[in-house]
């Protein structure tokens, strides 16, 4: 199970990228 972590994980982080990214669409 632990490729199920690491995709997890990665989905975490391709939510924070996505936040990221609106943001700074948002302020520009």
């Amino acid at each position: 199970y632990e490729m199920v972590e690491k995709v997890g994980l990665y989905w975490h982080f391709v939510d924070l990228v996505w936040v990221f990214v609106f943001t700074f669409f948002y302020l520009v």
